[in-house]
């Protein structure tokens, strides 16, 4: 999204999550933190190769200071002056409101089975449990999810405003649709679950994703 809002060309390269530390080290991307054993870099997915200047990026919002500070004048600015601590505030925050629907993604087919026995193996290794809520158990997770949504609701302007920040789009924006888009891909876009969660809020949701559609 942060790409598109800035109004530059791009070309996506799909990565399988197995093979992202291979092409991060062979192209020069820094790592964005640690694995559990507290020492060996671990890599992760966004990452842009700029060819006009060289630059290989890690990490959405390190990305976007990128784009601000490189092309100011292209698109709005991402992260504008004296907003940076608020809006890593607001993507922390969308990420636990967001936390409850993970759940519902284990029975999703969307992850090529490479991705998909990687996520599994390391998720186990963690300690987390990979099961799909059934019955009530689902239904009693599911109001979880809207009121993880309801959270952020309440966060964002009713004022006829079309964006988190006002008038133009911004990286908290860029943040919200991801967890969105990401969502709606997991659930299906004709599903019940999906439709439902688009209509919650006054319908916020769909709407935003409608909005954001010219991004994608």
């Amino acid at each position: 999204y942060s790409l598109s809002i800035k109004n530059l060309k791009f070309q996506v390269v799909w990565v399988e999550l197995p093979d992202v530390e291979a092409l991060a080290i062979r192209i020069g991307a820094p790592p964005t933190g640690v694995k559990p054993d507290g020492k060996s870099p671990f890599y992760t997915i966004p990452i842009i190769q700029d060819p006009s200047t060289g630059a290989v990026v890690s990490e959405s919002a390190a990305i976007a200071e990128y784009l601000d500070k490189t092309y100011p004048t292209s698109g709005p600015m991402l992260i504008p002056a004296g907003t940076k601590v608020l809006q890593l505030a607001f993507r922390e925050s969308v990420a636990e409101s967001f936390a409850p629907t993970r759940p519902f993604f284990w029975g999703g087919e969307i992850l090529n089975d490479a991705t998909s026995s990687y996520l599994l193996k390391r998720l186990e290794g963690l300690g987390v449990v990979v099961k799909v809520p059934e019955g009530e158990e689902r239904e009693k997770q599911w109001a979880k999810v809207q009121a993880g949504l309801g959270k952020i609701d309440k966060w964002l302007p009713k004022d006829g405003f079309e964006f988190v920040m006002g008038s133009e789009p911004s990286f908290a924006d860029a943040v919200l649709c991801a967890s969105l888009r990401f969502t709606r891909g997991i659930l299906g876009r004709e599903s019940r679950e999906w439709k439902e969660m688009a209509s919650w809020h006054d319908g916020r949701w769909g709407k935003i994703m409608d909005r954001f559609s010219q991004y994608e």
